[in-house]
């Protein structure tokens, strides 16, 4: 978390206001999501829904475009989650935006987020930036260690990030081969790659919710852990090995890191998780798959297709 020092930081032009985008990708959204777009909305010139669920809520999509900013976009199939961003991304640029906000369906911003993550283009050179991510609270009251107002790192999560498009067209769209899991992971390295930052703005807090929180008992004491589906331990297996393959080289403390909490999450699976026998199938295939080069959307072996 150490700010990088191959850049020398200097202000954005304060006499051109930047155009904000944002996108949010759904799956089958409840009123709750109705709830978390509404705290960014104003927030973004232009919402694009993009909703991968197979069939349309009407009653939902009716209220989200009666807001009158917000464009549905319904793909009537799930394409994953980076295919939904980077429809997000093409119309953002079609409709001549500088930046796009990318949101989940269950984060929900603070007040000023947006604001709060433009205020770091005062002392940094825009053209470095490629991404400006907050500070992801995953649980309630918790709040950013750091002091100063903003930080390189080197990966983030995907919601809350305000993406820059200039870089977004310099390295390309994210990965859809990668569906959903490590696709934040990929295009961080990949920016980095290419010389741009990945900046987190420690003022600027999302609320965020990753995964399922789950209470179990260790030695008496009550422990509360994030827990996926089985689906999700074969992407994040397939993906996170194809990806430390990609950029072994690049970023080999990454890789080596990335290894040791592979198996702290194997360890804890082993431990504490439900549905043991069928995770640690799931993360056999994952693994199985990223061996054989087999990328996009799970299908079993008898070939269908999870909905």
């Amino acid at each position: 978390m150490t700010k990088n020092s191959l850049f020398k930081d200097k202000p954005a032009n304060p006499d051109r206001k930047l155009s904000i985008a944002g996108v949010v990708v759904l799956y089958h959204p409840t009123d709750e999501v109705l709830e978390n777009i509404s705290s960014y909305l104003e927030q973004v010139e232009i919402l694009f829904a993009v909703d991968n669920s197979e069939t349309v809520n009407q009653r939902f999509a009716d209220r989200l475009t009666d807001a009158g900013k917000v464009i549905y976009v319904a793909n009537r199939q799930n394409m994953g989650v980076a295919r939904g961003l980077n429809i997000g991304a093409q119309l953002a640029l079609e409709h001549g935006c500088d930046f796009l906000l990318t949101m989940d369906q269950d984060s929900r911003a603070t007040p000023g987020l947006v604001g709060m993550m433009l205020d770091c283009l005062g002392r940094i050179d825009i053209q470095s930036v490629g991404i400006i991510s907050p500070f992801h609270a995953t649980r309630p009251g918790e709040q950013p260690e750091g002091k100063e107002l903003y930080q390189d790192l080197l990966t983030v999560m995907t919601s809350g990030n305000l993406l820059q498009l200039k870089a977004y067209k310099t390295v390309g769209p994210f990965m859809d081969e990668l569906f959903i899991d490590f696709i934040d992971i990929e295009y961080c390295l990949r920016l980095q790659k290419a010389g741009f930052r990945v900046i987190l703005a420690n003022r600027a807090i999302l609320r965020h919710q990753v995964g399922t929180k789950m209470k179990f008992s260790f030695f008496s004491r009550a422990l509360y852990l994030t827990s996926h589906d089985p689906l999700r331990k074969y992407y994040k297996t397939r993906n996170r090995f194809f990806v430390r393959e990609r950029y072994k080289t690049a970023y080999p403390r990454f890789c080596r890191a990335d290894r040791i909490r592979f198996l702290l999450e194997l360890l804890r699976l082993l431990l504490f998780e439900r549905e043991k026998i069928k995770k640690i199938s799931m993360i056999f295939k994952g693994y199985r798959d990223y061996r054989r080069g087999k990328l996009g959307k799970f299908k079993a072996d008898n070939g269908v297709e999870p909905r």
